[in-house]
């Protein structure tokens, strides 16, 4: 039994071969030519210079090749044995086909690995290759050096691109090759010990090579990007790296064409039918996906490029570009900012005349707030509760008796209505148009609770709403009309100027919301008119966040949230306890500020220097882009670094002050570490780490849907260049179609002359030939032939 080609062809040689096909005149010519030159040249040269094998010559390589001609189904070729240096076999002819191989090949590899090269070249004869083979050959070394190029009508479609589909075929003609000695062998073990002993490796374990080969397939596999960089490295090469044609021919022995050809189960007329299925399937495919592309979504170039100009520009936000003057700058402002904290901030620490302080000061604001707001301001209490009954909010009391968890002591931090944070004042305006109180106990927990509404209530409620619907309707319904009658467009920025005109019932609505929430947390500051200045007031900012963010799912469970409750219900720290706090903290501010302004302005300084140095002191020709301190990631890098320095040298400052003033007092030394530590500026470096590994994420973000755009866009051009190739190949068959006839009908004119000893017909085919190629005629008869052979005019062949 032998094994057909056409079985085991490999898909990409077979695909390949089909489109070289094409251009039946050329390749005709060509098979003239190798018939009648190539061949004949190199059975001069083997038979004048190499020895030819036989039974009587090497035997016990000779006897290697009529085994696997029988399993090929091709018959006996000629075999040579050259003496060279370097390790080879090839094999050569298309009509009496031979094969050579090297000493330097039978001197290296053992024997039992000479039938896998032998299998191996006769697996070329078997698919015909060498017609392409010989083309591909005379093209490696490119087209100016190539006989090909000498022919004006082949020549000038001898493009680079052409060339190296050419040598791309001639790759996946090896793996072809390789299969048919896989065949030969029953498995690919031999093939691939072979291609390493080819390759200059010995004593290599074939098992673990076989896993790096793989991997590389893998990693080829993994993205376009990839297959497009294995694509450059190997287009000008003719044969398939080591790794690719070992993992290729090992993949293939595990699959179930290669039992079936083995076994004979896997017949032409099996591939065939199987083929035919999978195109009639890929039809259906392009069929659906043709009718499923949205043609308002084209994946055209410009829109790509439009994709790739935006990314670009954010990648050159978010590009570092700090180099070693700016990281300076940045140490040195880290430096300065410590100095200023350690000689003029110091200690930060909060008295207790320091909280009357601030108790008074609220008491003074809710007076005058009140005053403003026309109410009597001569009594605290007085004021309070005027600012309570002119600010009265729907959920004040509805925990009481709900069961929740919320008592009089904590009721304002529980209810964050009465939080000074924008998640307070959000709580508020669901309050005034929902309805629902929303409260958090101590332990974390969530609770709605619905207030009473009456029917006055919901009027007031829905009357806003409603009236601005219906102004936004009629706002809708004049556009449309306009546009209608008009024939263009309302412009968008008139257009979303009359619907905020519209809006503006709920707008106002929603100030009156606003409105009544700030006055009602004036009245509770203070405590009630019950204990005008000496109650409960509200919780301050710090304490109110702190306690929002305890509240959620991840942090609930933690103790976080009855914390909290303690330092508001226990400790009483509410808003006039933090006043204080953010005095000290605006005092440890001023370092921090100074090292941002600092970096920035020394930034912007420095960098607009480099660009008027760059272009000449020409402004015009500044990129403003590098040069704003806004925006921009080198800014951002340098100010991490100045702010880390600038904790550094402060947690240095305050350590050595504690150890001086706490003379070995471990207990004295933290409390004097404490007040002297700078809290704002450790929260500056932590917040310019965030933002840092933020940054970090963002640039890979942009790298990563750069190089898909760029995958995209590479798919996108190679298309095109298919379908160019497609139609430049039909051109190109046309164009050649005269002149390779007219070279056909010169060679036929000399063979019939040779063949009936007429040199006219010679001479007329000669001449054929000379004007295609577009030489001037010497001669057109033999008179003229005659004549030019008795002068001194040298004959141009």
């Amino acid at each position: 039994m032998s094994f057909s080609a056409n079985l085991y062809k490999h898909e990409l040689d077979q695909k390949a071969f089909d489109a070289l096909s094409i251009f039946p005149k050329f390749v005709k010519l060509r098979e003239s030519y190798i018939a009648n030159v190539d061949e004949k040249a190199a059975k001069i040269n083997f038979l004048s210079s190499a020895i030819r094998l036989g039974e009587n010559q090497f035997p016990e390589i000779y006897n290697l090749l009529p085994p696997i001609c029988e399993k090929l189904g091709i018959a006996v070729p000629e075999l040579y044995y050259i003496k060279s240096k370097k390790m080879n076999a090839a094999t050569g002819g298309s009509t009496n086909p031979y094969i050579f191989v090297t000493s330097e090949l039978i001197e290296k590899i053992p024997a039992d690995l000479i039938s896998t090269v032998l299998a191996h070249e006769c697996g070329h004869i078997a698919c015909q290759h060498y017609l392409y083979h010989s083309m591909a050959s005379q093209l490696i070394d490119g087209i100016d050096s190539s006989p090909l190029s000498r022919i004006p009508a082949i020549r000038k479609y001898l493009t680079p691109t052409l060339v190296r589909a050419l040598l791309f075929w001639d790759r996946c003609s090896e793996l072809s090759a390789d299969r048919a000695a896989v065949l030969c062998d029953g498995t690919a073990d031999k093939t691939v010990d072979v291609l390493l002993k080819l390759h200059g490796y010995e004593n290599i374990n074939r098992a673990e090579f076989l896993k790096q080969a793989m991997d590389l397939k893998a990693f080829v596999n993994d993205s376009k990007s990839n297959k497009l960089m294995e694509q450059m490295l190997t287009q000008d090469e003719s044969h398939p790296r080591l790794a690719t044609r070992a993992y290729e021919s090992h993949g293939w022995t595990e699959t179930e064409q290669f039992q079936g050809i083995l076994d004979g189960t896997y017949t032409v007329e099996e591939k065939s039918s199987s083929e035919n299925q999978t195109q009639e399937q890929e039809v259906v495919a392009a069929e659906v996906i043709t009718e499923s592309a949205s043609p308002q979504q084209p994946a055209d170039i410009d829109s790509l490029n439009d994709a790739l100009h935006r990314v670009n520009s954010e990648l050159e936000r978010y590009t570092n570009r700090a180099d070693k003057v700016d990281y300076a700058f940045a140490v040195f402002s880290g430096i300065m900012a410590g100095a200023i904290d350690a000689l003029f901030v110091g200690e930060t620490i909060i008295t207790d005349g320091d909280i009357v302080l601030s108790h008074q000061q609220v008491n003074n604001f809710i007076q005058e707030y009140a005053s403003a707001r026309g109410f009597d301001r001569d009594r605290l209490k007085d004021a309070i509760g005027d600012l309570e009954k002119a600010f009265k909010v729907a959920q004040d009391n509805v925990w009481k008796g709900a069961g929740i968890g919320v008592s009089a002591k904590n009721h304002h931090l529980a209810d964050l209505a009465h939080h000074p944070t924008p998640l307070g004042l959000a709580s508020s305006i669901i309050v005034q148009f929902l309805r629902l109180g929303a409260f958090v106990n101590k332990d974390g927990e969530w609770h709605f609770t619905l207030v009473e509404t009456s029917a006055k209530d919901i009027v007031e409620i829905l009357a806003p709403a409603v009236i601005t619907g219906i102004l936004n309707w009629l706002v809708f319904i004049a556009t449309k009309k306009y546009e209608q009658d008009e024939g263009k467009e309302v412009p968008a920025a008139l257009r979303k100027l009359a619907h905020l005109v519209a809006s503006t019932p709920m707008i106002i609505e929603l100030a009156k919301c606003a409105d009544n929430w700030f006055g009602h947390l004036v009245s509770d500051m203070g405590g009630s008119k019950n204990t005008a200045g000496g109650g409960m007031g509200i919780p301050g900012v710090f304490i109110s966040l702190l306690y929002e963010f305890a509240s959620l799912p991840i942090l609930r469970n933690t103790g976080l949230p009855m914390l909290v409750n303690e330092l508001y219900e226990k400790q009483k720290i509410d808003l006039r306890h933090e006043i204080p706090l953010y005095k000290a903290a605006g005092k440890q501010a001023i370092p921090v500020a100074f090292n941002e302004i600092y970096v920035r302005i020394g930034y912007f300084a420095s960098h607009l220097a480099s660009e008027l140095a760059e272009h000449g002191n020409d402004i015009a020709k500044v990129n403003w882009n590098n040069v704003i301190p806004f925006r921009n990631r080198t800014v951002d890098r340098m100010l991490a670094i100045s702010s880390m320095t600038f904790t550094v040298a402060d947690t240095a400052d305050a350590a050595v002050h504690a150890a001086i003033e706490s003379g070995g007092n471990w207990v004295l030394f933290s409390g004097r570490f404490v007040a002297r530590f700078n809290y704002v500026g450790a929260g500056r470096a932590a917040v310019a780490i965030v933002k840092e590994i933020s940054n970090e994420r963002k640039e890979t973000q942009l790298i990563h849907e750069k190089m898909i755009l760029s995958e995209a866009k590479a798919a996108i051009f190679l298309s095109q260049l298919q379908q160019f190739k497609a139609q430049l190949e039909e051109k190109v068959s046309q164009y050649l179609a005269e002149d390779i006839e007219a070279f056909m009908c010169g060679f036929d004119f000399m063979n019939q002359g040779i063949a009936s000893s007429d040199s006219d017909l010679v001479i007329k085919g000669n001449v054929v030939i000379q004007r295609v190629l577009g030489r001037e005629l010497q001669f057109t008869n033999q008179k003229e032939f005659d004549d030019l052979m008795e002068s001194d005019i040298p004959l141009v062949l």
